[in-house]
């Protein structure tokens, strides 16, 4: 019979107050999760006339996405989700020119016979980018493969933003 009267109390309790009900369902609620951290990214930065890839921590708290740096432990970035317009990913293939030059200079000078290795050096590889922008703001996130199918949905859920997926999308 106690059981019954204290069941009957509780329920009165939440059902005239409906953030407790909401409390009472969810017990991890966003004011007390955990923020979710990835790391393998780099962040392109402008320096001077070239750019850095800096080694980055992402960090998605409650409220706001963090960018700091590895090295430092620096925050480099600092958003509201609310102040994130928009997002872009793309899979794209970037010239390994260097390699190729250096390769096709030492197969003609010491090797020439071995001129095919001037295409080899030519070869495209992929890389995964996000670019997140905001009103005054922008990063551009070299994301790692082994990450980015979980760390582009993470952002979509937290920001509430659409990641647009632009050119390939392998």
């Amino acid at each position: 019979m106690t059981k019954q009267i204290i069941s009957i109390f509780i329920t009165a309790i939440l059902l005239l107050n409906p953030a407790l009900a909401i409390l009472a369902q969810n017990p991890t609620n966003a004011a007390t999760s955990k923020p979710e951290v990835y790391e393998k990214i780099e962040m392109l930065s402008p320096d001077g006339e070239k750019i850095r890839e800096i080694d980055v921590r992402v960090r998605f708290n409650n409220d706001l996405l963090e960018i700091e740096s590895k090295a430092t432990g620096e925050i480099i970035k600092r958003w509201n989700y609310s102040e994130i317009q928009s997002a872009e990913y793309s899979y794209t293939k970037n010239p390994r020119w260097k390699t190729g030059l250096g390769l096709g200079v030492a197969a003609i000078a010491f090797f020439p016979i071995l001129f095919v290795a001037i295409p080899l050096g030519f070869s495209k590889h992929r890389r995964h980018w996000l670019t997140v922008r905001t009103d005054k703001d922008f990063a551009v996130l070299k994301i790692s493969k082994s990450i980015r199918k979980i760390f582009i949905p993470a952002f979509e859920t937290r920001s509430s933003v659409e990641v647009i997926a632009l050119g390939d999308d392998k």
